[in-house]
């Protein structure tokens, strides 16, 4: 079975912290999550589950997320799940709504992590973050032109 989020995620700014903090939104995994078009690929990983079979799968933002920070940290699949249960930042960037102490995942879910998130979808996935970047610039050009 697969669990679509209930709540849209909040701004970095709203994002809930222990003693009233808030996100720096020049954090780099704020920074990095907003490049990201999560929402684009989320029904395509949902393809990947039954319906019927199992507990309700992680959503792809906490599965493609966790195995950036693994990647970017260069951690353990544990020490990954500490890293991530340690930091607000990075309980943002896969999803969370707000700060828990708890850990979101067990280690072992990167397993099926990595069996899901193949090449194939990485590479659908940087190209459309540099599309999306090089329609953005393409814009900036022409509003900067039509200034001048």
């Amino acid at each position: 079975m697969y669990r679509k989020e209930e709540q849209p995620l909040p701004p970095p700014e709203k994002f809930e912290l222990p003693f009233e903090g808030k996100l720096s939104p020049n954090n780099r995994w704020v920074i990095m999550a907003e490049l990201i078009p999560w929402d684009d690929f989320e029904e395509e990983y949902a393809k990947l589950f039954s319906a019927e079979k199992g507990a309700p799968a992680k959503l792809f933002r906490m599965a493609l997320g966790t195995l950036i920070i693994k990647e970017k940290l260069g951690t353990s699949d544990r020490e990954t799940i500490e890293q991530i249960r340690e930091n607000p930042c990075l309980q943002y960037f896969i999803g969370l709504n707000c700060y828990q102490q708890e850990p979101p995942l067990e280690s072992s879910m990167l397993v099926h992590f990595r069996k899901r998130i193949d090449g194939e979808l990485i590479n659908k996935i940087n190209k459309k973050i540099v599309k999306r970047e090089i329609d953005k610039s393409d814009k900036e050009v022409k509003k900067k032109d039509c200034l001048q």
